[in-house]
């Protein structure tokens, strides 16, 4: 049975419950005629509303996901990110909203959203007799309102604040999934009614399949800001104190401390972003050997992306070959760049030793002649329209190791890194669709 992300999921909840944002300190009367209206706005974005019930204080309706198509138009514009074919997944899925008016000191209006339906490209999936027990378990998931979501806009309408209901699950199965989610919280601001800041935390989440995998977050953060006019204006930063991955029965990681930090901003419908990362360390085991790498830094920048191409490139068929590509070009047309400032390890512990780890960097200018086109009849016509270098250091331990995979072997003999003070070295350039490494020519 196909699996639908909850990351997904959540994006797309919030992303049509922001749309409420219509907090003040009018009367009720007032706050449910603008309801109302969004609503009815929201019918020509690709949702329907069904069995609307209005009461003195509060209402109740369920919100369809119907067009695909509008509906990725709709969020993108509303700074939810999401392609066609991701929406598509998303079709038939239905939320029961419940609204409640002034309810406290500090809403003027609040909404418990919570799937009530799954997605209609579910249903026809589960064909075996584990799919249906699994499905029917699910749909009791959903008729228990476990997936719920309440967010509490203010009297100000400068603000919001809500959170999302513990998650404690098994579903089973001819392999149980065990789903656990503790204490999701955010709060955010609000300007010219649109979104300007969230806040998120996560204590705990993981899941599990027995003998299978395990997969666990704790301590999640994210704040989020928009700095610009666009949705592509924004800096944002994330942290995570601890991540754990095993794949049954060979492969654990498990990284400890991990921050990011991104920015994006827009100039002459030219999108440009940078991204920093770092992870304190991360423990590797396999079923040949265990590693450590302390303190990994991995940064990427690039720019001059279109925008216009990129929002037409989430909502194209896929199939539309020609379509695609023409999108494509034109979202390298202003001569695109890709940059890793550094992508480095401090150090790394294998079988009892601690040696030195390498730095990475590296650069990629793709030209404005580049044609896309060209590459069906000679994919290696890219090399003329692309500068790129790189530059790779790693000490004698680190190579000596290296060269006793069969991987590496081959590679190490064919090219000799340069001895720069103790340090190995390679030097790798393209220019004017000439490669060379270290000085020397391919």
């Amino acid at each position: 049975m196909k699996k639908l992300g909850l990351g997904i999921i959540g994006l797309i909840i919030v992303g049509a419950i922001y749309y409420f944002t219509v907090g003040s300190t009018k009367l009720t009367a007032e706050l449910k005629t603008q309801v109302t209206a969004r609503l009815s706005s929201l019918q020509k974005e690709g949702f329907s509303i069904q069995n609307r019930e209005v009461k003195e204080n509060q209402e109740h309706f369920n919100l369809s996901f119907d067009d695909p198509q509008k509906i990725t138009h709709f969020l993108n514009q509303h700074g939810v990110q999401i392609t066609l074919e991701d929406a598509k997944r998303f079709k038939g899925l239905i939320l029961g909203v419940d609204v409640h008016y002034l309810p406290d000191a500090y809403t003027s209006v609040s909404f418990d959203a919570y799937p009530t339906a799954l997605p209609a490209v579910i249903m026809p999936s589960a064909t075996n007799a584990d799919e249906k027990q699994v499905l029917a378990q699910v749909e009791k998931i959903l008729e228990k309102k476990s997936l719920l979501m309440h967010v509490a806009i203010n009297k100000l309408g400068t603000g919001f604040k809500g959170d999302m209901r513990d998650i404690d699950e098994i579903l089973k199965g001819k392999k149980d999934i065990q789903l656990t989610m503790e204490s999701l919280t955010f709060s955010g601001d609000i300007k010219d009614d649109a979104i300007y800041s969230v806040k998120q935390n996560l204590k705990t989440f993981s899941a599990k399949v027995p003998d299978v995998m395990f997969i666990a977050f704790k301590d999640l953060t994210s704040d989020y800001k928009v700095t610009g006019k666009t949705s592509y204006d924004y800096h944002a930063q994330y942290s995570v104190a601890n991540m754990t991955i095993d794949i049954a029965p060979d492969l654990s990681i498990v990284a400890k401390n991990m921050t990011m930090s991104s920015t994006s901003f827009v100039k002459d419908a030219l999108v440009s972003g940078t991204m920093t990362s770092k992870v304190e360390r991360v423990d590797v085991k396999d079923k040949d050997q265990a590693y450590a790498l302390n303190t990994l830094v991995f940064d990427i920048n690039a720019g001059n992306l279109d925008i216009n191409a990129f929002e037409k490139l989430q909502q194209a068929d896929v199939n539309d070959k020609k379509l695609m590509n023409d999108l494509m070009q034109q979202f390298f047309a202003k001569g695109v760049y890709f940059e890793i400032p550094a992508f480095s390890v401090d150090s790394i512990e294998n079988d009892g030793k601690k040696l030195k780890g390498f730095t990475l960097n590296a650069k990629v200018n793709l030209d404005k002649s580049f044609d896309i086109m060209a590459l069906d009849t000679n994919p290696m016509s890219v090399l003329t329209s692309m500068d790129a270098n790189l530059n790779l250091s790693f000490s004698q331990d680190l190579l000596d190791i290296l060269s006793q995979q069969p991987q590496a072997m081959m590679t190490l003999m064919i090219f000799q890194p340069k001895d720069v003070n103790g340090t190995k070295v390679y030097e790798l350039k393209l220019q004017d669709g000439k490669l060379t490494v270290n000085g020397m020519s391919m």
